[in-house]
């Protein structure tokens, strides 16, 4: 069985899209080897992030995530076994959080369109995560 990490964090300072896409780069190769997936939702600041894969490889990739000077107030929202990823195809999925961009995550399509649609009770726990999540920072 799988296990799986939600986090929410502040970074220290706005990064910036090449600053991010350094981090997904590294994030992609390291994670690829560790059989890890995932997700990595930035906006103003603000990360939703999931990790997904072997128990003792996931903690051990947030332990390392907590301690990053990068970012602060990491928060875990979710560290529980799953039945099955939320994002297999996904080494590290990415997106920053805008309005356009967020059209890149096809697996939440309809919360792009709406984010009030839908009841949360329907969809996994990691996916209503990420759906709360894009609510709170959805900007018109």
């Amino acid at each position: 069985m799988d296990y799986c990490i939600v986090y929410l964090s502040s970074s220290t300072d706005l990064l910036s899209q090449e600053e991010l896409l350094t981090i997904l780069q590294k994030s992609r190769t390291k994670n690829a080897s560790d059989n890890i997936t995932g997700v990595l939702l930035y906006f103003n600041g603000s990360i939703i992030q999931v990790l997904e894969g072997d128990e003792e490889k996931v903690r051990s990739l947030y332990n390392v995530i907590s301690r990053d000077r990068r970012h602060t107030q990491v928060i875990p929202l979710y560290m529980q076994n799953i039945p099955r990823r939320s994002f297999e195809k996904w080494s590290m999925g990415y997106s920053t959080m805008t309005a356009r961009e967020f059209s890149h995550i096809k697996e939440i399509e309809p919360i792009v369109k709406n984010p009030y649609a839908g009841d949360l009770q329907n969809q996994n726990v990691v996916i209503d995560l990420i759906k709360t999540f894009y609510r709170n920072n959805y900007r018109n």
